[in-house]
């Protein structure tokens, strides 16, 4: 039986989705797959335990090929894992702080299995260091053990502090989520939850080294079926409209001047009304004070917010985000009204 018809016969029998030489679901509710990868001319199994959200450490953890003579920045506090793996972050004690004594025992576990086990913000791959002894039973043994590793590091990164450039941010935003029963969480920094308008998310993400952005959203309680598209002007944008691209005005000359509004050509009629002044102003505030604005058909988003913003801005942003959001729903009750090409 080669690779492929091993992977196919693991994934019927955990339940996953196999096609296109990938096997993907759900095991034990996380997120697994299984890939085939060529090396050498040497197919190799690939077993991936996916967080989500991913983490946002800059961690990679993988088995050194040369032990001695080398020392981590970051240390999990067992021997085996410091001796034996390369292991980096962008700040090395609040990485450190994931490795709890349930993941760590695992994953010298896994280790002694053997597994060839590599961790990072994503989640993890384990796979067969040595190319034999894999058929459907160390398949399903792997995916397995994938989905307990990423079970594990979600339960960790709950103890995590927020990145340092966030620091701030993370303090006022989990005073709001406490103050108006949203769900919080620091890695990455997250709210998460309704408020008076509906649904709400403020997430963040690793942009590179010790730099992270922030992207809030609020989305619509049902999609507007107008094929809306509203954001920033871009500078090629002048000439498209001009050779017969769609830029809907509504009357505003600061709003028209910064943004590009775009509908189905059926629905060009309801795109002023939907922006009614008050909508038009918060926007403009948005997009001056906390960053590019942009919506479709299923919500708002204001991002990426740079880390820089006051934290207090954050949570006047979140508000005015609501705004928004609820005055487009609202308006989407009155009907047509008009508004020509320009």
């Amino acid at each position: 039986m080669g690779s492929w018809e091993k992977v196919q016969a693991a994934a019927a029998t955990l339940g996953l989705a196999a096609r296109d030489r990938e096997a993907r679901g759900l095991v034990e509710g996380r997120l697994v797959s299984v890939e085939i990868s060529w090396a050498q001319r040497q197919a190799h199994v690939l077993v991936h335990g996916w967080l989500q959200p991913p983490l946002d450490l800059g961690l990679e953890m993988h088995r050194r090929d040369v032990v001695l003579g080398f020392v981590n920045a970051v240390v999990t506090g067992s021997d085996d894992l410091d001796s034996e793996f390369s292991i980096a972050g962008d700040d090395p004690s609040r990485t450190g702080d994931l490795f709890t004594v349930a993941l760590r025992e695992h994953l010298v576990a896994l280790h002694r299995a053997p597994y060839d086990v590599r961790i990072h913000d994503g989640g993890c791959t384990l796979s067969e260091p040595y190319s034999f002894g894999m058929d459907e039973a160390w398949i399903v043994r792997a995916v397995h053990s994938a989905a307990q590793t990423v079970e594990l590091l979600d339960g960790a990164r709950a103890g995590l502090r927020a990145a340092a450039s966030l620091a701030g941010h993370a303090e006022v935003l989990r005073a709001l989520a406490a103050a108006r029963g949203l769900a919080f969480a620091s890695a990455p920094l997250s709210v998460t939850g309704r408020i008076e308008g509906g649904p709400i998310e403020i997430g963040s993400e690793r942009a590179a080294r010790d730099r992270h952005r922030v992207i809030a959203r609020a989305s619509f309680e049902t999609e507007l079926g107008l094929g809306l598209a509203v954001r920033r002007e871009r500078l090629l944008d002048g000439l498209v409209t001009m050779l017969g691209g769609q830029d809907i005005v509504v009357d505003d000359e600061a709003f028209d001047r910064r943004f590009l509004v775009r509908v189905d050509p059926r629905q060009t009629d309801r795109a002023p009304e939907l922006l009614d002044p008050g909508a038009r102003r918060a926007l403009l505030a948005l997009d001056e004070r906390a960053g590019p604005v942009a919506i479709d058909d299923r919500g708002v988003t204001v991002g990426p917010i740079a880390s820089s913003i006051a934290p207090e801005t954050m949570v006047w942003a979140i508000d005015t985000l609501d705004e928004v959001r609820a005055r487009i729903e609202r308006n989407l009750l009155r009907g047509p009204g008009g508004g020509p090409y320009r």
